[in-house]
């Protein structure tokens, strides 16, 4: 390209972009012009060109600003690229950049406007922005193709992005906020693509699709919108994977008049209104999730069909999934749990099939089902619900009653009313409701939680200071010392520190201190971002929404553990410090975690400790309050205990090690459960219906207390299934060391059950396992076997093994990987958890921020929550492995012994290859066992690193060239023999 030079002073340089345009290039310079602009201002600058060149500022972006006023500031329509310009147009009406055909690339320029549009590519045109800035103008693709790639839309007075007329554009890596209506909006056959984009506080929806375009959102984040974000209308489509939906204005997603959704592994939370309302739609969502929504989580109105595959719904203010009448819905795999009114809900005319769903912890009802529904219940697990399950309620007699003022009806289906974004209710802000009641009635309520005496008493203090405090100002005397309220709860799970912090805050709303006393819950994956900067804003976005309340943060130290290389935590703990000190009197924190783990939180920053000046421990729970919390389970849920049952609770807990990872109210509610379950088994049974009496009474009988997925220390299930697995691993080729180890395993199973039986003191069976050595020596095998002996002696409920690597655990974003990491683990509870190459997850995945330790993190906690349930065995070479347990101080204790799986000598090799082939019916005679030891020794090399697989390999190479050769036989017309069809010989080891 010919070089022309633009500038303010040089001599002999053109001194307009235009004149540069418009000059006659010399007969003989290469085709197309390289524009050169000098440092400077350059007003009046508007010109339209046809022709191709290259523009680019000398000194880079912030050196050279084009102004105009024109209708564009720049209007092209050849192939273009302009390079580090700021481009501005002063125009009510006119564009900082107009494409009309051509092909423009815009590399690190900003262009502003102070008209609606700032850039717009149209007919056929192909736009590229690269890290680009867009202020005040909107970006549109009119009939055109192009690419937005770390680019920023920021600032717009009405919609941010418009594509439309068919347009295909991705969107990758984007930034757009603060739009004054749609950040995107895609309609009239358009198909965009947003990949890894963040959108943010548009005025309207984040995303609105409409007129039959169709859109792919791909690890997208979503945040603060002031209406529905998510909007899919009139025959639009999305496809959503791996995105996050939070802070909408009134609904998440809305999907209406033939309007389409796919959506995976997409999270909706924190709603002014609704998570997910599908209306005169469809849908399908899979694995997805909707949480914290003051209205329902779902609303599927009439004429949608839906179906809802695995997923979790929770904490709905209403219900859970309303299913209105007209409407086609199929649940499988979905848990329902949190929400108010209920967890499902059907009315007359709707259809459900809800199959393997779970339904627990909601506060109203499971499942409520109206006359007039068509309704198909398949392994339905609904449990610790507030009221009991209700088919075919009759919803037009309780609507009857309902006219009636004295005769309020609860269970009649909540409706949402009318679900158009464009006119939003109000919504309650996005946090635990307050408690209501008076400051005594709340301390009442806190009196009655079973045990917790600590840390009743450092309520009671905190509260009679503030009361005195209140009393000392309106006797016209100085207040006293300031009272800091912010506090850490240390201790072990399942002791009641979410329930406390609830009661705290109305206490702290009764008495006047906070204004509301709505408890925000948070943990790491609320407040940390992946990206620079993210995290101060995803903290104080949640700062704020507890202001006037409690910001409870759960298991705040995660914050101070580092969890990739570039991690974020520490940012997140020093925004929260200047936020506590600029909002010190709008807002109470309080810190949760295991002790010894928040002493190490407290000293990441100097500032925390002289704002965290009380510390509440949470100790565990007593056997006998372990039984209290038993019986009121019961009771709430209608049982009785026996006093045989209730002195076999005792027994058990008493003899159980309550260590810091103890499950304390988690493991009386799983006891509880497990006894309604074998009750139900032992009634089902009986010749005749049971009475009243026998349906509520839960005697000894019905408390497996070991049982569930619990490991246990009751005899052997199966004996001769343990005789069997044991026969089978002894036949193994080689592993000595292995088979030695496993059975020093068995003995001390054996040991501790002995000395249990005896009234002695015996150690929890630790069954983690290291295995560690090269592929191919038989470690999935041996983990499959050991599964089922533990599972035949009656350690594991179920024994199922379940293979996971990285790419099993290690999610796209933050908050993704805690949560593939628990759904693959809840699959193995009740049995064997085996990480192949488990040493990957210490190794960052090639990209700036890697989430394999968040997935190790994620692992160590969930062994700690379930440690009876499951068996965890990471598998990898015996270096890496070292380096692996070196990751995260709770790895080494918790996997306490590592089997070395050694390489096979080449005899091993050989009788492994024997085994094969023989169980495939060849028969291997001596000649070709010696050509076999022959050949291994030659490549010796190939299988030091393969094993076991390589020797698969050989055998189906070796079963093959056998086929070739005989029937290269059969063809010359030789009859073969049954020998021949058999017998591998020395020409088929190749």
């Amino acid at each position: 390209m010919h070089r022309l030079i633009v500038s303010l002073t040089s001599p002999g340089a053109f001194r307009t972009v235009l004149e540069a345009l418009k000059a006659p290039l010399p007969a003989n310079a290469p085709p197309g012009r390289h524009i050169l602009i000098e440092p400077g201002s350059y007003p009046n600058t508007g010109f339209h060109s046809k022709s191709d060149f290259v523009m680019t500022a000398v000194e880079g972006l912030g050196s050279v600003t084009l102004d105009g006023r024109t209708v564009g500031t720049v209007e092209v329509s050849g192939k273009v690229t302009l390079q580090g310009l700021i481009v501005r147009n002063w125009s009510d009406e006119g564009l900082a950049l107009e494409v009309a055909r051509g092909t423009i690339v815009a590399e690190r320029c900003e262009f502003m406007t102070r008209g609606r549009l700032a850039v717009r590519a149209s007919r056929g045109a192909n736009l590229t922005l690269r890290n680009c800035e867009v202020q005040e103008g909107a970006v549109v693709y009119s009939a055109s193709s192009g690419l937005m790639e770390a680019t920023s839309v920021t600032g717009t007075g009405g919609n941010a992005v418009a594509v439309r007329s068919g347009s295909t554009v991705t969107l990758r890596s984007c930034q757009i906020s603060e739009a004054g209506g749609h950040a995107v909006w895609a309609t009239e056959g358009s198909k965009p693509v947003l990949e890894r984009c963040t959108i943010s506080d548009p005025a309207s929806s984040a995303l609105r699709i409409e007129e039959r375009a169709e859109v792919v959102l791909r690890d997208c984040e979503i945040r603060g919108t002031g209406k529905t974000a998510v909007a899919v209308v009139d025959k639009g489509g999305l496809t959503a994977d791996d995105c996050l939906v939070t802070g909408a204005g009134t609904d998440g997603i809305w999907v209406a008049t033939g309007g389409s959704l796919t959506a995976r592994r997409v999270r909706t939370e924190a709603p002014h209104r609704a998570g997910v309302v599908i209306e005169k739609g469809t849908a399908l969502l899979e694995d997805c999730e909707v949480a914290d929504t003051p209205g329902n989580a779902m609303f599927l109105a009439r004429d949608s069909n839906v179906t809802i595959v695995r997923g979790r719904v929770t904490d709905s203010g209403r219900v859970g999934v309303e299913i209105d009448g007209g409407a086609s819905v199929r649940m499988e795999g979905t848990t329902v749990t949190g929400s108010k009114l209920g967890g499902v809900s059907v009315e007359p005319g709707g259809t459900l099939a809800i199959r393997g769903c779970t339904l627990a912890d909601n506060i109203g009802r499971g499942i409520l089902t109206c006359l007039g529904t068509t309704v198909h219940v398949e392994d339905l697990t609904s449990v610790g619900n507030g009221r009991p399950d209700l088919f075919d309620f009759d919803l037009a007699a309780a609507q009857a009653k309902q006219r009636a003022p004295a005769e309020p009806v609860e269970d009649a289906p909540a409706k949402p009313g009318k679900q158009a974004p464009a006119a939003p209710e109000t919504a309650p802000p996005v946090a635990k409701e307050p408690v209501d009641g008076s400051a005594d009635a709340l301390l009442g309520r806190l009196e009655a939680m079973v045990g917790l005496a600590g840390v009743k008493r450092e309520i009671r203090k905190v509260t009679s200071l503030q009361k005195m405090a209140e009393q000392r100002r309106l006797a016209g005397l100085p207040p006293g010392p300031v009272i800091v309220r912010h506090m850490v709860f240390a201790g072990p799970p399942g002791t009641g520190k979410t329930t406390v912090a609830r009661l705290y805050g109305g206490i702290l709303a009764a008495l006047g201190v906070v204004e509301k006393g709505q408890v925000v819950e948070v943990s790491r994956a609320d407040l940390v971002s992946e990206n620079v900067g993210g995290t101060a804003l995803r903290t104080t976005e949640v700062f704020r929404r507890a202001l006037g309340g409690v910001l409870f943060i759960d298991e705040a130290y995660t914050l101070s553990r580092k969890a990739t290389g570039t991690d974020f935590g520490q940012e997140a703990i020093d925004t929260l410090v200047k936020l506590m000190e600029d909002h010190r009197d709008e807002v109470v924190v309080i810190a949760a975690g295991y002790s010894a783990e928040m002493r190490d939180f407290l000293a990441a920053n100097p500032g925390l400790k002289s704002r965290f000046t009380r510390t509440v421990e949470f100790e565990n729970y007593s056997p006998a309050e372990l039984v209290q919390i038993v019986e009121s389970n019961a009771t709430r849920d209608g049982y009785r205990l026996a006093d045989d049952a209730r002195a076999a609770i005792l027994a058990h807990f008493a003899g159980q090690r309550r260590d810091a990872t103890f499950g304390n109210g988690r493991a009386a509610r799983q006891v509880f459960e497990a006894a309604v379950e074998r009750q139900a088994q032992r009634l089902a049974d009986l010749p005749e219906l049971p009475s009243g009496e026998e349906l509520s009474l839960l005697v000894a009988e019905d408390l497996d207390v070991d049982a569930g997925l619990a490991a246990r220390f009751g005899e052997a299930r199966d004996a001769g299934q343990v005789t069997d697995v044991l026969a089978r691993l002894s036949g193994m080729t080689g592993l000595e060391e292995v088979k030695r180890e496993i059975k020093d395993l068995l003995d001390l199973l054996a040991s501790a059950r002995r000395r249990r039986a005896a009234g002695l003191e015996a150690e929890p069976f630790t069954g983690h396992l290291i295995f560690a050595g090269p592929p191919g020596t038989g470690k999935t095998t041996v983990a499959r076997l050991y599964g089922e002996l533990l599972t035949a002696l009656g350690v594991l409920a179920q024994g199922q093994v379940v293979e996971a690597a990285r790419v099993d655990l290690v999610g796209q974003y933050v908050g993704h990987t805690a949560h593939k990491t628990t759904e693959v683990f809840q699959r193995a509870r009740g049995g064997v958890l085996f990480i192949d190459e488990a040493y990957t997850l210490s190794r960052s995945g090639g990209s700036g921020h890697d989430f394999g330790q968040e997935a190790i993190d994620t692992l160590v906690k969930l062994m700690e929550d379930h440690r009876d349930e499951v068996i965890v065995i990471a598998a990898g070479y015996t270096d890496e492995m070292e380096g692996f347990l070196a990751t995260n101080p709770g790895l080494a204790s918790r996997f306490a012994r590592t089997l070395t799986f050694q390489p096979y000598p080449v005899d091993g090799l050989a009788s492994i290859f024997v085994k094969k082939a023989e169980a495939a019916d060849y028969r291997v005679p001596e000649a070709t066992r010696e050509a076999l030891t022959v050949y291994l020794n030659a490549h010796r090399d190939r299988f030091r690193e393969g094993n076991g697989r390589e020797v698969d390999k050989l055998v189906r190479s070796a079963i093959t060239a056998h086929a070739r050769r005989t029937e290269q036989l059969a063809n010359t017309g030789i009859e073969l023999t049954t020998e021949q069809l058999a017998t591998l010989l020395p020409e088929d080891i190749t």
